[in-house]
């Protein structure tokens, strides 16, 4: 995508120092851009009453990502946005201490008043998420400076995820085996009739 951008920067601006880039100057514009993103969606945050923060993960290339999107209000569209902060990449075990450690001191970095602005939190409903006692959503929640608790949120794609889930393993998951054990059973039944009646009488099988 970068490469692409440079492109057609150089097909409009005629500018020679664009014509070949190598890669680690491609690295560079990335990381400029990357810089520029967070800083504005920093902005964004501090000059809003207060955001939501929803955490999910993911998985490329056999490792797993903590996905931090912030959701706040913008005046100038009228509406509220998602934005995503960051994909924290997961090297160690998913509890909820190794994550809230994470998430807290991206939050530090990212924007220093997290602590007070922040108002919702959307997770699933794994025990490492929502846990009573080490639950990142719980560690969070204590870490607030603010008098009220934050408000929970349960995903409602995960929800319906385990909603399907329980069908697939309780409902259709059974009738399928069932139907398929006895149109098994019928089929060898059929074949072992055939082929008794092969035996004892092949001439009348054959016609």
């Amino acid at each position: 995508m970068a490469s692409e951008l440079i492109g057609c920067t150089y097909n409009v601006l005629g500018n020679p120092g664009l014509r070949a880039c190598s890669r680690d100057e491609i690295n560079n514009f990335v990381q400029v851009v990357c810089v520029v993103n967070l800083q504005q969606i920093a902005d964004l945050l501090r000059h809003s009453w207060a955001f939501s923060l929803a955490l999910d993960f993911a998985t490329h290339q056999s490792t797993s990502f903590l996905n931090l999107h912030f959701r706040v209000f913008i005046p100038n569209y009228h509406s509220i946005v998602n934005l995503h902060g960051c994909a924290l990449p997961m090297f160690d075990r998913h509890t909820g201490d190794i994550m809230s450690t994470m998430v807290s001191k991206f939050l530090i970095v990212f924007y220093s008043d997290w602590t007070i602005r922040l108002l919702g939190l959307t997770s699933n409903g794994a025990h490492n998420m929502t846990g009573r006692v080490a639950g990142v959503v719980t560690r969070l929640d204590a870490a607030m400076h603010n008098d009220s608790s934050l408000i929970r949120i349960w995903c409602g794609a995960h929800q319906l995820d385990l909603v399907m889930e329980d069908i697939m393993s309780n409902v259709i998951k059974e009738r399928f085996f069932l139907v398929m054990t006895g149109f098994i059973t019928h089929l060898t039944r059929q074949q072992n009739l055939i082929t008794k009646m092969q035996t004892t009488c092949p001439r009348v099988i054959n016609r």
